[in-house]
């Protein structure tokens, strides 16, 4: 593990923003390195025909480039520009969002995936949190969770 490389799952849900700006406003960027990562999930069907995807490759690389926008939109708000320059930023389609992250955290040799949650509890949080709880068992390094305020 490397603790100089930080991944930071990117979110679309506006939601989880205030909770990972925060972090990346307070966070002590000296001599690190941020990998902005968002996976996109990959549905595919099964038909009589076969097993189908449920987007093109064009519509999956219109898809990516969107959330690619986005995320590098988003960052700007969430971490000084001193970290922004040094920045990867990734855009992946996947059957298992959380399993393709903890496998690209262990591909880059991450020290910290760094995640928001809802923060649910009881019955809501039962199957909203199955994406924090899937990194966590899965990662290959430290993983920071954070809640809203």
């Amino acid at each position: 593990m490397n603790p100089q490389k930080i991944v930071i799952a990117m979110p679309t849900e506006d939601e989880f923003m205030p909770s990972i700006s925060r972090w990346g406003h307070e966070y002590v960027w000296t001599k690190k390195e941020v990998y902005f990562v968002h996976v996109i999930r990959k549905d595919v069907y099964v038909s009589d025909m076969g097993v189908d995807e449920t987007l093109s490759k064009d519509e999956q690389k219109n898809m990516k480039q969107h959330a690619l926008d986005f995320i590098k939109n988003k960052a700007s708000e969430m971490m000084p520009l001193s970290v922004l320059k040094k920045a990867h930023f990734e855009v992946i389609i996947a059957k298992s969002p959380a399993d393709r992250l903890a496998e690209y955290a262990k591909e880059i040799n991450a020290g910290m995936i760094v995640i928001a949650t809802r923060n649910k509890r009881g019955f809501a949080g039962l199957f909203l949190s199955s994406f924090a709880d899937r990194i966590l068992k899965l990662s290959p390094c430290d993983v920071l969770v954070l809640r809203p305020k």
